[in-house]
């Protein structure tokens, strides 16, 4: 435990003096039906197998960061969290998931929060699965199998996870 609270304490250190420029730099609008355009929709995949140091160069220090318990002690992670309200999720000096809540005012993977379980299906091109609160999908074509939860509130897309499912 003393040591992952030294690594904890050491990032917190180095990424607090440390600046770069954004990746998210544009602002955002919505059209009539509060759906983003294309144009301001954002592609996670890159992010995902991220090292700390393209991470910085992409969207400089992150405002908070923190520990994350999964359901199993072996799986600690270390949270960034951006300003924008997204978190990159760590394990092993790589970005593994990431994260954007219902405060985050871009599209992502042409999907906008807000949206209902309805209009996510008529959007979608691939094959949703339906789990309790959520939708799943996977996505090919990319360095990790990756996948993607859609988590509703009362029909509302509330968070976007995209996540290396080989985890």
């Amino acid at each position: 435990m003393a040591h992952r609270t030294l690594l904890l304490v050491s990032l917190l250190a180095v990424f607090s003096v440390l600046c770069a420029g954004g990746l998210f730099g544009a602002e955002s609008t919505r059209d009539v039906e509060g759906a983003f355009t294309r144009a301001e929709d954002f592609d996670p995949l890159p992010l995902i197998g991220m090292d700390p140091s393209a991470a910085l160069q992409a969207f400089g220090p992150p405002r908070e960061i923190f520990p994350f318990r999964g359901t199993a002690e072996s799986e600690d992670n270390v949270v960034f969290f951006y300003d924008d309200y997204h978190y990159i999720f760590w394990f092993r000096s790589r970005v593994w998931q990431v994260r954007f809540d219902r405060r985050f005012e871009r599209g992502v993977l042409g999907l906008s929060h807000g949206m209902s379980r309805e209009q996510v299906a008529r959007a979608s091109t691939r094959a949703l699965i339906s789990a309790g609160d959520s939708l799943y999908f996977d996505i090919g074509g990319a360095r990790y199998p990756v996948r993607v939860r859609l988590v509703f509130e009362a029909d509302s897309l509330s968070d976007i996870y995209v996540y290396r499912s080989d985890y």
